[in-house]
């Protein structure tokens, strides 16, 4: 299967493949096998290594919501989406939005700006809690907020606007 997943500006593409008793990802050219050492409901352990042969245990917590998963893992969380034509072209198209929106129902733990600030692009903005998951939500770009609408503490859905940037 593949995945695509942002970090900053910066779109990723995941290639996830069975491979003997586990599985095979493949970022950015290079492969890495990965052997599940244990799963349950909302979390697995398993142990991977570089083509280098370095081997590395890693527990990550995971939720989904629909196409979209979500892993959490040593303090960063991931968003991981299938690809597609038609969300390739939306992502495209909304690349000047103004608006900041909610991945998925949550709490906002912190407000990290106030309205009139500058911010930078991959400037965390929120701090999001969901499925004992923290999310991170970053600016897009350099701009300044235009709207705070997000409070902390408060319950948001998904798509909730949370913050205009100008």
């Amino acid at each position: 299967m593949k995945y695509s997943y942002q970090a900053g500006d910066t779109v990723y593409e995941v290639l996830l493949e069975r491979h003997g008793d586990g599985y095979r990802a493949t970022l950015d050219g290079e492969a890495y096998d990965l052997e599940v050492l244990d799963a349950g409901s909302g979390m697995f352990t398993f142990r991977f290594g570089g083509e280098d042969g370095t081997i590395r245990p890693q527990v990550v917590y995971w939720g989904a919501d629909g196409d979209t998963k979500w892993l959490s893992s040593g303090g960063c969380t991931y968003r991981l989406d299938r690809p597609s034509p038609r969300r390739a072209r939306a992502r495209s198209a909304g690349a000047g939005d103004r608006a900041l929106r909610a991945p998925m129902p949550a709490q906002v733990r912190a407000v990290q700006v106030a309205e009139a600030d500058a911010v930078e692009a991959g400037q965390t903005l929120l701090l999001l809690e969901a499925m004992k998951m923290e999310i991170k939500l970053t600016a897009p770009r350099a701009g300044r907020v235009a709207r705070l609408l997000a409070l902390a503490g408060a319950t948001v859905e998904r798509d909730q606007v949370l913050v205009e940037l100008e």
